[in-house]
């Protein structure tokens, strides 16, 4: 949306299309694959996705900013009285609540605004699937989960023997397993180092390595299945994480001369993203919602034997459509024995993606 606001053939697309990898720098080509893809996700009842700008009760947005938010993002503007504070953080937060089963709460905070904030842009993304196979309570039990190769704890560990898709990566030293959800096609994979302490090497190797050549490797086979119930969130200022991907001049002196009837001269003052996540034996619950302040500025196995896929040690998770690629992303390991449940974004792509730290 923010892309949708910029000046063509400025530095300021310039530097939003790189950072942000868009397969094309033609703002309508842009458009219409996002609306692509939120008009595919409308046929799954178990995943949600809204977007809504707020814009200051004063500001006038251009007819050609709000046909694109519309017809493109399906967000009618809200007009709201930033200098309140209080209402604003109100009003924003109940809308993100209500979009993500009030999983996500307090997005933003009161003093976030000020007289001078023009536009708030608002994501949320809410997923809630039951494994295809379920795993059974009755098997759940505390096991040992390896910290690293010498320290471990104990965690609730489900468990369960089926037929699943598996493969072995040599080339990260580590093993993957999909587990599908129910009357969709979406998946989640897990990555699990060979190595008790591998993660970190296999986070290194996932850098360069694509989500389809792993998904090519996989086979259908009965796996013997030890994986941990967690639940986290985490919530982030993503302003370092833009400027280290390029996008530095949104902070400074872009030309947002789309978004306005009158030109003022504007730029991002903060990116707030949080995200939630919960998996037990029923499924995966997930959220996640970002916001953004625009401020005016002065093959198949016959193997008797299961493969085994015990995720007793740090892993890699990914939450995945086959067409449109990944919704979450994450990983989990243990930090210390006081943290029962601490998960990370993991980074399997080239870019840097966002640390998360979260607690139980």
């Amino acid at each position: 949306m923010l892309r949708m606001g910029a000046k063509d053939d400025s530095e300021t697309s310039r530097q939003l299309d790189a950072g942000l990898k868009f397969s094309s720098s033609n703002v309508n080509q842009i458009a219409d694959g996002f609306r692509s893809a939120l008009q595919y996700y409308q046929k799954y009842s178990v995943l949600r996705m809204a977007n809504r700008v707020y814009v200051m009760n004063s500001i006038h947005l251009r007819k050609g900013f709000c046909d694109a938010l519309l017809q493109n993002f399906f967000s009618t503007p809200e007009y709201i009285d930033f200098k309140n504070g209080q209402k604003s953080a109100a009003a924003i937060n109940a809308w993100v609540e209500s979009e993500t089963n009030n999983l996500i709460k307090d997005l933003v905070s009161p003093d976030s605004f000020s007289s001078d904030t023009r536009l708030v842009m608002i994501n949320a993304i809410y997923f809630k699937g039951e494994w295809d196979i379920k795993f059974d309570e009755q098997q759940t039990q505390s096991e040992d989960f390896f910290i690293d190769d010498k320290n471990k704890i104990q965690v609730s560990m489900m468990n369960a023997t089926n037929d699943y898709l598996y493969a072995e990566l040599p080339n990260l030293d580590a093993k993957a397993l999909r587990m599908s959800y129910k009357d969709t096609q979406l998946f989640m994979l897990v990555i699990l180092p060979n190595k008790k302490d591998g993660l970190a090497d296999l986070e290194n190797g996932l850098k360069s390595t694509t989500l389809e050549s792993i998904a090519s490797e996989l086979f259908p086979t009965k796996v013997s299945v030890k994986l941990p119930k967690f639940k986290t969130e985490f919530s982030m200022e993503l302003t370092p994480v833009f400027q280290a991907l390029g996008m530095d001049i949104i902070f400074t002196n872009p030309e947002f001369d789309k978004m306005l009837e009158k030109i003022e001269p504007l730029k991002v003052s903060q990116i707030v993203h949080k995200a939630f996540i919960e998996v037990n034996e029923e499924g995966t619950e997930a959220a996640a919602a970002t916001a953004i302040f625009v401020n005016f500025e002065m093959m198949s196995s016959t193997e008797d034997e299961p493969k085994i896929f015990h995720a007793d040690h740090p892993f890699c998770y990914i939450i995945y459509d086959e067409v449109y690629g990944c919704l979450f992303m994450g990983n989990f390991k243990q930090k210390d024995p006081s943290s029962i449940n601490t998960s990370e974004l993991c980074k399997p792509c080239k870019s840097e993606c966002p640390r998360l730290h979260a607690k139980k």
